[in-house]
């Protein structure tokens, strides 16, 4: 007796979604998707670095122009003023992958003058590692399953 399966669909449909892995569209735009979010509460409103600690004081002269702006009189750097910094985050293609970036170049201004005063507050926490791996591995499985 001859058995017959649907065998070599089921694998020609996972070899192609393997194909799909590599594609920068799929896995890796999961993977910064997933943390965009935190990242931007992470530095824009809870005001703390990669590693959980404050990302620092405003001077007093800049609190006191955060404070006639209606900003609030405390001191914690939350890396907000206008929300124009936050709210440009967009997800950009670069080379085999995707990365997190800014819509303006005034943006790119804002990041690279905050790095220069507190560090990469844009690298990723612990926590935002784990999200970036739970969506490439759920993308993965997805891809692979069809």
């Amino acid at each position: 007796m001859r058995v017959e399966s649907n065998i070599t669909q089921i694998v020609g449909k996972i070899l192609s979604g393997i194909g799909d892995i590599s594609n920068p569209e799929t896995v890796s735009r999961a993977a910064a998707a997933a943390v965009l979010p935190e990242l931007r509460e992470r530095i824009h409103e809870r005001g703390e670095k990669s590693d959980g600690t404050p990302i620092g004081t405003y001077s007093n002269s800049y609190l006191r122009l955060r404070e006639r702006k209606g900003k609030g009189a405390n001191a914690k750097v939350i890396a907000s003023f206008t929300r124009a910094l936050q709210n440009g985050y967009t997800l950009k293609a670069e080379g085999n992958g995707y990365l997190i970036g800014n819509i303006s170049e005034d943006g790119n201004e804002k990041v690279k003058y905050l790095t220069e005063m507190y560090g990469d507050l844009w690298k990723l926490s612990l926590t935002e590692q784990d999200m970036a791996r739970i969506a490439a591995a759920d993308t993965a499985v997805k891809l692979i399953q069809g």
